[in-house]
């Protein structure tokens, strides 16, 4: 790794005027969240443009299975904490760097509150899941900090700003089902669980029928680069001599050849034994895992056998009915699974080539969880995978339901999103204030999200899309709810001050639902609750699991019959902020005055209005006798 000389030459921007908009990656200060794939090509990136102060949040340690991607991380890493041998890596890069690592949960370290975030110019996520991304979000919004989103899946990716007010945040947008990413080398040569088996039957698929231009179109050959595959010499001696043999042919290649002459035994034989063969010579592989067991056809179709979970067999098997999809069936069962869909795949394949030479049709097939002969070749490729590697069994009805939220995770991606993600953090640093108090942006007319697709009907493969207004409806960036902040002592105060001293009381509210604004959507006090259960109102806060810096979100409804709130569909948020100072269990302190008196306001309006509107209909039904409220 070579270092960086900070004797060269820098831009410009350096030598502006401290009054001047706009600020240096110098004078800079980053927070970046996460020190994964993306996150280990972000560090990288800023510290070549010379960004000097950056901030590193991650919970994890190393494995061997994040080497082939995580380029900042050794052999020798593995179990240390990703934060710190990431920055130790940046700062070998870059002896100048001031780089801090934060091994934590950035959900629930309590060192990671308002204050905290408050240190850094901006805030970048490198997260790959939606619940850590909610919360820095939130925490981004509370402080008006900017925040850079990024992200991958396969070959997509983006890079999405979020301006308090100016722009939509992370939870403006409905969020899809979230999608899991696996490591190839996992997929192709250890696979551990039976998603990975399935990941590799739908590659197969692929391979054998799909779109060979199309990139997430991944090989299935046994890599031999596996980061665990540090073969000595004698070790890479037997497997070249293997290499010379037909099965060491790239998959890709070796299905294209035999297509012509479509033998499905040789090909099983070819996946399931060859392959299998071949990958047992990696011995550094198995020094800790269980050693594949290679499958011949001819053997297979004798095996009664299945596994079904924890180990058992068929003779430990539930005896209750199911129906045939939700059986898990024998190895035998699989291997003419595997030949009858392979045959009646190979005939489509062949008829859809027919169709398409005269026509404007693709040549390919599309994997299709609803098309039975795609599930049922993807089913009994799994399962005899599965088998070979000691995993458990899975009925075709569960591989329906996981097979279609499956894709690989692609350093590529990772290292373009990495580098269109410090483009954006350049333009927002331009757009700030010198100042070290002042965060607001001057403008972002320039800025747009960036977005990487491979989808071919998108046009260019990156694209800038302007930034969209916030969503009035967001629970978390909208105008709504009134952001209340409370200091009080987690492990003293309890639900029951929260609630009757704290809402109640003070707020003025009726019987609000309490809810924790975590995207989990977990209510922690129901207004349906007719009666308060004592046990729970006398738990403290920190057992709730609730910590510095949750928010809670308070809302009642008008009631039609009663009267008794006066605010219709009334919001409050509510953010807990922990201190050891305060020692009275009941104590709290209301951070911002100004706060309340608003929310004061927007009540005696609502209350008004409600008023006129009472007052309108007695008018018109009850003109004689109408009795003013004195």
């Amino acid at each position: 790794m070579v270092a960086i000389n900070d004797s060269s030459p820098i831009t410009n921007e350096s030598n502006q005027s401290d009054t001047s908009i706009g600020k240096s990656p110098e004078q800079s200060s980053v927070l970046v969240v996460g020190a994964g794939g993306i996150g280990c090509e972000l560090l990288k990136s800023l510290a070549l443009c010379r960004f000097r102060s950056i901030g590193v949040i991650d919970l994890d340690t190393i494995e061997v299975s994040n080497l082939n991607r995580q380029f900042l991380f050794r052999r020798e890493h593995v179990g240390q904490a990703k934060a710190t041998v990431a920055c130790d890596s940046i700062r070998r890069l870059c002896p100048s760097i001031q780089i801090e690592p934060f091994h934590g949960d950035v959900i629930t370290d309590p060192r990671f509150d308002i204050s905290f975030y408050k240190q850094y110019d901006l805030v970048i996520n490198a997260l790959d899941n939606v619940q850590a991304r909610q919360h820095v979000n939130r925490m981004c919004l509370l402080c008006s900090k900017p925040l850079i989103d990024s992200g991958s899946t396969g070959y997509n990716g983006q890079a999405t700003l979020i301006f308090k007010g100016r722009t939509q945040c992370y939870d403006c947008i409905e969020k899809p089902k979230q999608q899991r990413t696996y490591a190839v080398c996992t997929i192709r040569n250890t696979p551990s669980q039976p998603i990975h088996c399935i990941v590799w039957a739908k590659f197969l698929y692929n391979q054998f029928f799909g779109d060979n231009d199309d990139p997430n179109n991944e090989d299935v050959t046994p890599d031999a680069d596996d980061p665990e595959n540090d073969a000595n010499p004698q070790q890479q001696q037997q497997q070249q001599q293997q290499e010379n043999g037909h099965h060491r042919i790239s998959t890709r290649d070796w299905i294209q050849g035999e297509m012509d002459e479509f033998q499905p035994i040789r090909v099983f034989n070819k996946l399931f034994y060859d392959d299998i063969n071949y990958l047992t010579t990696m011995k550094n592989l198995w020094e800790k895992r269980r050693q594949p067991i290679a499958l011949q056809y001819e053997q297979a179709c004798q095996i009664q056998e299945k596994i079904i979970a924890n180990g058992q067999t068929n003779h430990e098997q539930s005896v209750m009915p199911k129906l045939n999809d939700q059986r898990i069936q024998s190895i035998r069962e699989y291997v003419q699974m595997f030949i009858d869909s392979l045959h009646e795949l190979k005939q489509r394949s062949d008829k859809q080539r027919q169709i398409a030479s005269t026509s404007k049709e693709a040549t390919f097939l599309v994997w299709d969880k609803n098309d039975d002969a795609d599930l049922r070749f993807v089913t009994a490729s799994a399962n005899l995978r599965a088998y070979i590697f000691g995993i458990n069994l899975t009925s075709k009805f569960d591989v329906k339901s996981m097979a279609g939220n499956i894709i690989p995770a692609v350093a590529t991606t990772n290292a373009i999103v990495a580098g269109i993600t410090v483009l954006q953090a350049r333009k927002i640093l331009s757009s700030l204030p010198r100042s070290s108090t002042d965060h607001t942006l001057t403008s972002i007319k320039h800025l747009t999200n960036v977005f990487i697709s491979t989808d071919r009907k998108t046009g260019a493969i990156i694209q800038s899309i302007p930034l969209e207004e916030p969503n009035s409806s967001c629970i978390q960036c909208s105008d709504l709810e009134q952001p209340v902040r409370v200091r009080i002592n987690m492990s003293l105060f309890t639900l029951y001050s929260l609630y009757e001293r704290l809402i109640r009381k003070h707020l003025k509210m009726n019987k609000p639902d309490v809810i924790i604004a975590d995207g989990s959507g977990r209510i922690l006090i129901s207004a349906d609750d007719d009666e308060e259960d004592e046990n729970m109102m006398v738990k403290t806060l920190d057992q709730f699991k609730l910590m510095n810096g949750t928010i809670l979100l308070c809302e009642e409804e008008y009631d039609d019959k009663t009267n008794e709130a006066l605010i219709q569909h009334m919001k409050i948020k509510l953010m807990l902020e922990h201190t050891d100072t305060i020692t009275d269990k009941d104590e709290y302190i209301i951070v911002d005055d100004q706060v309340i008196g608003e929310i004061k306001q927007v009540k005696q309006s609502i209350k008004r209005k409600y008023m006129e509107e009472v007052d309108d209909v007695s008018i018109e039904y009850f003109p004689v006798k109408r009795i003013m409220d004195k």
